[in-house]
């Protein structure tokens, strides 16, 4: 195995580089409430507020879309599955065929989907369905995604994770958040959507154990289980 190393001054220069040349164009495209009606309250925030600020920013989002190198698609996965989705239907395929007919139309439009398949436009999506509604038609694009699975499409090294986080106020989307340092919390909750199997349960306590061999001090660490319907 061979390790690249990268100094970190390097990475800091690059990173500032980026900041300093980097323009978007957000495409006017789409009705709301789907597109441009960010929502910014409730556990899929993350995208609204991406949304409203990338929409707002005047340091990276340009208007010609001849200056830009990205490209940002500015929809609500929560406001899709809420406007379109027919109840208990199990059914999402009008959900996909609604971005679809999207990405056609912008790619008929312009020409910048067609130059690169899609490579250099993005999205940012929090809904648990947002892989499903957007492979095929916008396989290659760049996705920020709160569903970060591996088996769902998400690609290691283009997509990015985004942190899904549960914002109580629009006026003060800070509030109730925060709390105490990592080092000072000596619980571990996750939620994994089913009950646990043994194996499950055992590779977590190993984990747990294993850290606490390496940070004595955290010696009362426990494993919380969140079972499905709490």
């Amino acid at each position: 195995m061979v390790y690249v190393l990268i100094p970190a001054l390097l990475c800091d220069r690059s990173y500032e580089l980026m900041e300093q040349i980097l323009k978007i164009h957000v495409y006017k495209e789409g009705t709301k409430p789907i597109f441009h009606q960010p929502i910014l309250k409730g556990l899929y925030a993350s995208e609204g507020w991406f949304m409203k600020l990338m929409e707002g920013n005047k340091r990276f989002v340009v208007k010609d879309p001849r200056r830009a190198h990205l490209f940002y698609m500015p929809f609500s996965s929560r406001m899709l599955e809420y406007t379109l989705y027919v109840r208990n239907s199990h059914n999402r395929t009008n959900l996909r065929q609604y971005l679809r007919d999207y990405s056609e139309k912008i790619s008929s439009k312009y020409r910048y989907w067609n130059r690169t398949g899609g490579a250099d436009h993005f999205l940012v999506a929090c809904h648990d369905w947002a892989p499903y509604e957007t492979r095929h038609h916008m396989e290659h694009c760049m996705k920020a995604l709160c569903n970060a699975d591996v088996t769902l499409g998400f690609k290691i090294g283009r997509d990015v994770s985004l942190p899904e986080t549960y914002v109580r106020s629009a006026r003060n989307p800070l509030r109730d958040l925060g709390g105490k340092p990592a080092s000072e919390r000596h619980t571990v909750a996750f939620y994994a959507g089913q009950r646990p199997r043994y194996e499950d349960l055992w590779s977590n306590a190993s984990w747990c154990s294993q850290q606490n061999e390496l940070h004595p001090a955290h010696e009362k660490q426990q494993v919380l289980y969140l079972s499905q319907g709490l």
